[in-house]
């Protein structure tokens, strides 16, 4: 590989990184700018009702949000399990000022289920004195009360003009702007520098004769190409050898477990997931890939002794072709996963394209853990009985096919350190709800994956030279 060549590659690298800037600062969209609300109202939990709300009959609940932009309100209501008959007025005022006038029919409001309020253009009153008014135009023993909570400090209730110490079960969600999103460009230009500067002293030590970490990778990826395409056709040969279907198996196999998986699960948590095949096989399809590359990556040296003791390979090639062998798998998966999205009624937005990074940070970390399980697996061969039994645990661990929303506050913190629910929850984000996750997101995930990356690669390069003895 000539000197023309190398700066080619790092030109191409530098064109990549202004495009990727450029792509993730339009397909972040909203997401970018603002995050939810750790400010957001929580319903409190009901141990009262008010007044029936009827002709002449007003409830006025005041409160103070600290949100930037409010999206969303929810309130409960009771019709004391009667069909009832009417209209019922919701206003939200700032002062004397109407924010927003919505009108239920008291026959459709659900028995002591939230009612939702969706703001078509959101509300910027942070720190503004409203009022959430309640009225109707319903007969005695027609109208609708609202759940409330009694001597609720800090909270004004007046039912009818008279005042007291309350809250309504209400709830307001919404968005919290994001200020460092505004120096988006300034941070991207900063780190576009910082590359080009390493790729110039990279180059120029390569130019030089001095020894360089990502020029050494590119020529022994430039000299080993055959031979990892080599590894990575035996690979699947030997996956698929005398199998009817071959190569469909990567397509079936995942829709499979979705299915089976969808029949057992599906009566417990399909009413509190939505979309729950797709949010199931994205789940499977993610952790099977992580599977099959750690488990192929963990006999990649101790199962390619004789090849090793007798020439000279880079030993990181073995892992590496194994990971590249899973990954063109993981690619076919993602057919049925996508069919199955449009199945189900879903569009796919400009914000599927994300999953692309998420799915990139899954391969890096991936590796690392492969890389470390080789390596622990040519001096403890006991690793890989250990490690079927920790990737069990791990699967059960991760919310694959059941939400996170139910796992016990005490046990939460396994998931935030959990790679995979990360990886996984932030995929699912982009594919079912259509947007982006908040850009922490991205910074969480591409510090799982280098730091596992990092770990794996010093781990087996520091151990490589002993393999021989051990084999």
């Amino acid at each position: 590989m000539n000197k023309e060549k190398i700066r080619k590659i790092y030109l191409i690298f530098m064109a990549l990184y202004v495009l990727l800037a450029a792509s993730f600062y339009f397909l972040l969209g909203d997401q970018l700018k603002y995050k939810d609300s750790i400010n957001n109202i929580v319903m409190v939990e009901a141990d009262a009702v008010t007044d029936e709300i009827v002709k002449g009959v007003e409830v006025k609940q005041f409160f103070r949000p600290s949100i930037d932009r409010i999206q969303s309100m929810a309130i409960v209501f009771t019709k004391f399990y009667r069909e009832g008959s009417g209209t019922v007025y919701i206003d939200l005022l700032d002062g004397n000022s109407i924010l927003y006038s919505k009108s239920f029919n008291v026959k459709d409001i659900p028995e002591q289920h939230r009612v939702f309020i969706n703001f078509e253009k959101p509300l910027e009153v942070k720190d503004r004195l409203l009022t959430l008014k309640i009225r109707s135009d319903c007969n005695p023993n027609e109208g609708v009360a609202v759940m409330m909570r009694k001597n609720v400090d800090d909270s004004i209730l007046v039912i009818n003009s008279r005042g007291m110490k309350g809250t309504l079960c209400f709830s307001v969600s919404g968005v919290d702007e994001i200020y460092a999103a505004q120096y988006y460009w300034y941070f991207a230009l900063g780190v576009g520098l910082l590359f080009a500067l390493y790729l110039y002293r990279s180059y120029r030590n390569y130019c030089h004769n001095k020894h360089d970490y990502l020029v050494r990778a590119l020529l022994a990826i430039d000299k080993y190409k055959f031979l990892i395409s080599q590894l990575v056709t035996r690979d699947f040969k030997s996956k698929y050898k005398r199998s009817v279907f071959g190569l469909l198996w990567s397509f079936l196999n995942p829709l499979l477990t979705m299915i089976v998986q969808f029949l057992v699960f599906s009566t417990f948590f399909k009413a509190d997931t939505q979309n729950y095949p797709v949010y199931l096989l994205s789940g499977v399809i993610c952790f099977n890939f992580f599977k099959e590359t750690t488990d192929m990556c963990l006999t990649s040296i101790s199962g390619n002794s004789n090849l090793i003791n007798k020439v000279y390979i880079p030993r990181y090639i073995f892992p590496l072709s194994r990971t590249i062998s899973s990954s063109v798998n993981l690619a076919i998966s993602l057919v049925p996963l996508l069919l199955i999205t449009l199945i189900m009624g879903l569009k796919l937005h400009a914000s599927t394209l994300l999953i692309l990074y998420f799915l990139l940070c899954l391969i890096a970390f991936s590796l690392g853990a492969g890389m470390l399980l080789a390596t622990l697996m040519v001096f403890f061969r006991d690793t890989q009985f250990l490690w079927g039994v920790m990737v069990q645990i791990w699967q059960y661990a991760t919310p694959i096919f059941y939400p996170a929303e139910i796992i016990p506050d005490k046990y939460k913190f396994v998931v935030r350190f959990n790679p995979l629910y990360h990886f996984i929850g932030n995929l699912r984000k982009c594919l079912i709800d259509g947007v982006s996750p908040e850009p922490i997101s991205y910074i969480y995930c591409l510090i799982f994956a280098l730091a596992m990356l990092f770990i794996g690669t010093y781990v087996f390069k520091k151990h490589q030279d002993k393999f021989t003895l051990y084999l």
